[in-house]
């Protein structure tokens, strides 16, 4: 909400609390729209300023509101001026082979990046609402996933070097995937074998591009191995565990988990607790262990403190991990009642509020 002087409103203004006079009677209450009338009201009982809903209030839901914030505005601002920088940049690569300088890479991360490092708002959390064309998808996953890397890096516990390995592996790891026809990329139904195939090449593809490039060796294994599953369910080469590289374990994860929290033309983006159950169910034994486990207990960590709401329409704060399903926290009702949603199967978080 904003405290605004009476003189500077207009009708349609909403105020956010109740509005007393000097004797302290209610003469608006909250949540009510004003128009002329009730602003010359304010005027004739001298009240100089009243607090205003701003436009993220009026939204219900946690993306919702990031939506609306002035932190996302300036978020998409710096976003937008990065990102077509970074598609030119590849553009060139893919067309003619100009190089593209690590150093501009990473100048781009820190870019968007540097004026969010002490926002409640996260930059997962406007990744996740973030719109861009259908047409760009590729250049947008390739520096969301970046961005990500960038995010998580401190997470398995990598040093500066590595870290900025990770960030590379997450501009290059998918860029085998501009080999392949967008129509059959984008297409939501069934594929035939031969599509999927033509889609599985691109892992092979992508290390083929990356070979003549001067780069660390684990971000063209990246390109190669971030389908791989450590059971050998996995492609192009049915891997196990200690044959895959470490790096392209931890980009299967944050692949994954960009592609479920990401906006779609055709959905919203998943709630978070919505996409850790996915991984609990899907993930365990295909991903690397530890990278796994350590992901799901950080980015649970991350909405610690936080409003959800329950399936049966509860609102709570999230206020303790379960480390037996992460997806499943112990929360804290609006009247100081806790569930521990582990034993209570019968509810689970529906949305961030």
């Amino acid at each position: 909400m904003e405290l605004k002087a009476v003189i500077a409103l207009t009708p349609g203004a909403v105020v956010a609390e109740d509005v007393l006079d000097h004797k302290g009677n209610v003469i608006i209450k909250k949540n009510t729209a004003l128009d002329k009338f009730l602003i010359q009201k304010l005027n004739i009982a001298k009240i100089t300023c009243v607090n205003i809903k701003e436009p993220e209030d009026f939204f219900t839901t946690y993306f919702e509101k990031i939506k609306v914030s002035r932190t996302f505005k300036q978020f998409f601002e710096i976003y937008s001026k990065n990102f077509f920088e970074y598609k030119e940049m590849m553009s060139k690569f893919l067309e003619s082979g100009v190089p593209i300088e690590s150093d501009k890479l990473y100048e781009i991360i820190n870019e968007i990046t540097a004026p969010f490092k002490h926002s409640k708002i996260t930059i997962l959390d406007m990744l996740a609402v973030l719109e861009t064309a259908e047409a760009d998808f590729l250049y947008t996953h390739s520096i969301n996933v970046a961005l990500i890397c960038s995010y998580t890096a401190k997470w398995f516990r990598l040093d500066d070097e590595d870290a900025k390995s990770l960030v590379l592996c997450g501009f290059f790891y998918d860029i085998g995937k501009f080999m392949i026809p967008t129509d059959i990329l984008l297409r939501q139904g069934r594929l035939t074998d031969e599509e999927f195939d033509l889609i599985k090449s691109h892992t092979v593809k992508g290390y083929q591009m990356l070979q003549s490039y001067d780069i660390d060796e684990r971000i063209k294994l990246c390109a190669l191995m971030h389908h791989e599953r450590i059971d050998g369910s996995g492609y192009p080469k049915k891997l196990v565990d200690e044959q895959i590289d470490q790096f392209a374990k931890i980009i299967a994860i944050l692949d994954s988990y960009e592609a479920m929290t990401s906006y779609r033309s055709y959905r919203a983006p998943l709630c978070p607790f919505t996409v850790i159950e996915i991984f609990e169910k899907d993930g365990y034994g295909k991903y690397d262990t530890g990278c796994y486990m350590t992901f799901l207990e950080r980015m649970v960590e991350e909405y610690i403190g936080k409003e959800v709401q329950l399936n049966d329409g509860t609102i709570c704060v999230v206020v303790l991990i379960n480390k037996q399903k992460y997806s499943r926290p112990m929360v804290k009702t609006e009247d100081g009642k806790y569930i521990d949603l582990a034993t209570q199967k019968n509810l689970s978080i529906k949305a961030l509020v």
